[in-house]
């Protein structure tokens, strides 16, 4: 293996760990606040690149008629809620209208417009929407489960997702251009600016959780909300509105994921699964409360994938999940020195 062979896999896997850090850290992001595993976490990139995929296409991304579902179920909740309690009608009633007629003014404007800056945003923003949705329908209603519980529930969000984006864009691939077509030569690799622009947002993402959490009164109130609930509560931290919040955060880093891969890739119905058991492998090492070592974590299974391939493809994907074994081992012989990381 040469100079350059090296340079070039090794380029490939900081682009495989980009990628993977938006959905590792979307991972530790909602285990920090809500202690929830969402291994339904993946799907959230398949609906990402698809999205912006319709919007290219000139097309209305369908995704849209499941964030007005699900929309309309959660003002029905919250409705009902408020009445047994006795509290105005009025608030959750013009939240959910505001919410709804903002995202709906800038879905028909991307749709109608050629403006990659408006469909990109307007795929963020419906992506971002069934984050709290997904939360408030499965995760809101049972806050006391255990995590067992927790994560048969991710499962079965998972397992509905993803024959929904086959059923609403069907099974062929679809092409995404790119942010830029430049590219770029160092030390004889061609480097495509797509590359270089998935790495620079992953780590300004990371960056900006990272502080997010550490030194805004917001972030030490979500982590305080998933520490101890009723605690939370007592000290005038809301609560549903922390998991809700974190659950928009987790899928506008997802969807943005998914947004980011496309034009490297296709588009397709199957792209978020592996995506996000390779950003689960990442974020494990940081035990799904470390946000930098969570971020290496993902970058050291971008590199090892992208060597492994080298080797052979068949190793590709064996390699990465073989190490979730001895991951999680080691990370089981640390859980008294985490106890209190997060």
């Amino acid at each position: 293996m040469d100079l350059t062979t090296t340079l070039f896999l090794a380029t490939d896997g900081l682009t495989n760990g980009a990628v993977y850090t938006l959905v590792g850290l979307s991972l530790v992001l909602v285990y920090t606040t809500t202690r929830v595993v969402n291994i339904a976490q993946g799907e959230y990139v398949t609906f990402g690149a698809l999205t912006l995929a319709s919007f290219v296409e000139g097309t209305l991304a369908p995704v849209v008629y499941v964030v007005a579902a699900g929309g309309a179920a959660c003002l029905l909740l919250d409705l009902l809620r408020a009445r047994a309690n006795g509290r105005s009608l009025l608030r959750p009633l013009a939240s959910y209208l505001a919410a709804g007629a903002a995202l709906a003014a800038l879905t028909a404007r991307a749709w109608r417009v050629p403006s990659p800056l408006l469909q990109m945003l307007a795929s963020l923003a419906l992506v971002a929407a069934l984050g709290p949705i997904v939360y408030r329908l499965t995760v809101e209603p049972t806050p006391a489960n255990s995590t067992v519980v927790l994560v048969i529930i991710g499962v079965g969000v998972s397992m509905i997702m993803h024959p929904l984006a086959l059923l609403l864009w069907g099974a062929d691939p679809r092409a995404v251009p790119p942010i830029s077509e430049a590219r770029l030569e160092l030390a004889g690799v061609d480097i495509a600016a797509q590359s270089l622009f998935i790495m620079a947002f992953s780590l300004a993402a990371a960056l900006a959780l990272y502080l997010f959490f550490r030194c805004t009164l917001t972030g030490k109130a979500l982590r305080a909300a998933s520490v101890n609930r009723e605690g939370a509560q007592y000290c005038g931290i809301p609560v549903v509105m922390a998991g809700r919040l974190s659950y928009f955060l987790a899928a506008a880093l997802s969807g943005a994921s998914g947004m980011l891969l496309a034009p490297l890739v296709t588009a397709h119905y199957e792209m978020g699964f592996v995506v996000g058991l390779k950003g689960f492998v990442g974020a494990a090492m940081g035990g799904l409360v470390n946000y930098p070592l969570s971020v290496a974590g993902v970058f050291i299974v971008g590199v090892l994938e992208s060597f492994a391939s080298f080797l052979s493809s068949s190793y590709r994907d064996a390699l990465v999940f073989a190490m979730v074994i001895p991951i999680l081992l080691w990370r089981n012989s640390r859980a008294g020195a985490d106890l209190d990381e997060h």
